[in-house]
């Protein structure tokens, strides 16, 4: 059977969807907003630098292999991928520097260096107990639709959660592998990946550390935004139409309004715009609980003249109170007083990404979400903060910026329509996890499906691709396609 089908938003998980369902023949039209596909992956541009908008981080590789081996293809073919090695460069406050990578040997003598030989000791059972923690949720609790309560709640399922204490609190659990403070945030920051607080997560997102350190980080040449350009490719290719500056209005059933007035009729709708705000805007709907969102950022793109040699590619950069920083964030709803952050210069590992003689600096800065109201005040305290902090660890000048392009939580909300700024979507709290995170699945309207980062199986580019293939495995067990 031969379906038509609309996606609304040509972010990633939309792109994915169309790429799957055009692949098995069926038509397909995608509807985005924007001048441009990728949404949260969208590419940015400050005088001659390029930038990812949004994620810089890939990691998982296998939900990407698995699109492509899907529709015929091999994903080292489409994209030219490298490993970050170190993955990344970490900068405490007191002035000590490690440099993370999947190389144990490493890992451990740096971690002696910082006077931590115990932790060292243990260091290799923590990444064995990460990678069976990994290998058993990730097939068992993410890969997966959840058609009834027994698929999560079976005796297979539960046994697994009790093996591992996957419920168990993530900050807690690291601490019981590692004493050094330094290296407590070192494993467990991963959480706000999630937009979640370590001290908040259940030791499950402890899987987020194992692909760091357990799989590294790789780099796509191009940048990020080049796997929604390729997938889009691909999709084209298979018969879908990708319409931009197309926004759509509404929804219901099968029939999408665009905001120009036109209205077309499809056997299915797959929504790919965030899910809080679509059931609300496009939708018509509401939730029917209250939902906790994640943090939100705030971003700065540099164009810096001259050179910063001690960054990498990707650095993080941590505060003096991590603790204490964190609940500014999630709890107090403050601009933290010595905020940490992360930095990237992607002409690090593409040097075609700026100029010579040029870095594309990329910072971005955990921060409360909308549920604060937001002013440039805390735009210029936040920069004020973090231009100081890179100036007294690595040389940074303002006078030698050529151009910037901020992005705060008002424009996460208002250019991606994401509610309350939450730069994650909503929170991966346990009640918003697995079988109980928001259906990927529309309970009102039969024939509306959702892909993304605030529906099944969660944020991060891996977690929406899987999403991809969870809806269109639940379309055709509806018998949509």
């Amino acid at each position: 059977m031969r379906s038509k089908i609309a996606i609304v938003g040509a972010g990633l998980g939309g792109l994915a969807t169309a790429l799957r369902l055009s692949h098995l023949g069926h038509d397909v039209t995608v509807f985005e907003k924007t001048d441009q596909v990728g949404g949260r992956n969208r590419r940015v541009t400050v005088n001659d630098c390029e930038f990812d908008g949004g994620p810089t981080l890939l990691m998982m590789l296998d939900p990407f292999r698995k699109l492509f081996s899907d529709v015929g293809e091999r994903l080292e073919e489409c994209l030219q991928l490298q490993l970050c090695d170190p993955s990344y460069r970490v900068f405490y406050s007191g002035g000590e520097r490690l440099d993370g990578t999947t190389d144990v040997d490493r890992m451990i003598s740096q971690m002696v260096e910082l006077g931590a030989g115990d932790d060292a000791d243990r260091y290799p059972h923590l990444l064995r107990d990460l990678r069976d923690l990994y290998q058993d949720a990730i097939p068992n609790f993410v890969e997966k639709n959840f058609y009834s309560p027994l698929d999560f709640f079976g005796p297979r399922q539960l046994g697994l959660v009790a093996k591992h204490g996957m419920l168990s609190n993530m900050a807690k659990r690291i601490a019981r592998y590692v004493k050094d403070p330094r290296l407590q945030m070192l494993f467990t920051f991963q959480a706000m990946y999630l937009g979640l607080s370590p001290f908040d997560a259940p030791w499950v997102y402890a899987t987020l550390t194992y692909m760091e350190y357990g799989e590294g980080i790789w780099y796509p040449k191009g940048g990020i935004v080049e796997i929604a350009r390729v997938i889009a490719q691909l999709a084209e290719a298979r018969g879908a139409t990708i319409r931009l500056e197309a926004p759509v209005a509404s929804f219901e059933g099968g029939q999408v309004r665009l905001v120009s007035g036109e209205v077309l009729s499809f056997d299915a709708v797959v929504c790919g715009a965030d899910l809080p705000y679509a059931q609300r805007e496009l939708e018509g709907q509401s939730h029917g609980r209250k939902l906790k969102y994640s943090c939100s950022t705030t971003m700065f793109y540099l164009d810096y003249e001259g050179s910063l040699p001690d960054l990498l590619h990707h650095n993080v950069f941590f505060g003096s109170d991590f603790n204490k920083n964190l609940n500014q964030i999630f709890h107090q709803l403050d601009i933290p007083d010595d905020p940490a952050f992360y930095a990237a210069v992607s002409a690090r590992s593409d040097s075609g990404r700026a100029p010579d003689g040029h870095e594309n600096l990329y910072v971005l800065v955990p921060c409360p979400n909308l549920e604060r109201p937001w002013t440039e005040a805390d735009t210029k305290a936040i920069e004020d903060k973090v231009f100081g902090r890179l100036h007294r660890e690595v040389g940074f000048e303002q006078a030698n910026l050529r151009g910037i392009q901020r992005f705060t939580p008002s424009d996460w909300r208002d250019t991606l329509n994401l509610d309350r700024g939450a730069a994650f979507g909503i929170s991966h709290h346990f009640l918003q996890s697995a079988y109980f995170r928001p259906a990927n699945y529309s309970k009102a309207h039969p024939g509306v499906y959702y892909v993304g980062a605030s529906t099944a199986p969660g944020n991060g580019m891996p977690m929406v691709l899987i999403s991809a293939d969870l809806a269109v495995q639940r379309m055709a067990r509806d018998g949509r396609i």
